[in-house]
């Protein structure tokens, strides 16, 4: 791995570029900071159409949902179950899982649903979309069948109050492991 160092905006008015040729229909960001939203938005002649993050409510981020929101930029959450896509390439184990919480365990009773569909109803309801992954059919299924039902004001603030700042997936780690160079992009 090599790094390229191009400034940002440079990389950002290449992708306008693109947009405005007709190549691409949208552009947007991922992982993005706060500070780095500010800096964009300060330049950009097209604002991003999203801005996809890790967050899940281990990692619930909501500063930078709030500024992602301020800006009428939508959130897509990737990793929304939290350690679940990563235990497999053993950059989390099955005891990081936010599913075995008590919280979650007891939403899912009350309402009749599995813990991973209250997981993902609590970050459609809090305002992002979320990009869960299976390969799974009947998972597929159950993913998609979280808009019959909803999370009341205390379940969704016991949720959110699971906040660890804990990220699964860091370049950082990531870079270190796969490529042997480390490329931090969180402090």
């Amino acid at each position: 791995m090599q790094i390229d160092p191009v400034p940002l905006s440079d990389t950002w008015k290449a992708m306008e570029q693109l947009q405005k040729s007709g190549l691409v229909k949208r552009i947007g960001v991922c992982n993005y900071s706060a500070a780095l939203l500010h800096d964009l938005m300060a330049y950009a002649e097209i604002k991003p159409a999203m801005l996809q993050i890790e967050s899940h409510p281990y990692l619930t981020q909501e500063k930078l949902i709030r500024t992602a929101q301020d800006y009428k930029i939508p959130v897509t959450a990737f990793s929304p179950l939290g350690a679940l896509s990563y235990v497999s390439l053993d950059m989390a184990t099955a005891a990081d899982s936010v599913l075995q919480q008590q919280v979650v365990l007891e939403a899912a009773k009350r309402l009749g649903k599995s813990s991973a569909q209250v997981v993902l109803r609590w970050g459609t309801q809090r305002g992002t979309a979320v990009i869960p992954k299976t390969i799974n059919p009947d998972r597929l299924k159950e993913n998609l069948a979280i808009h019959d039902f909803q999370l009341n004001e205390s379940e969704m603030a016991a949720i959110s109050a699971l906040n660890l700042n804990r990220r699964f997936n860091d370049p950082g780690d990531f870079c270190e492991l796969a490529f042997d160079k480390f490329y931090s992009i969180y402090d």
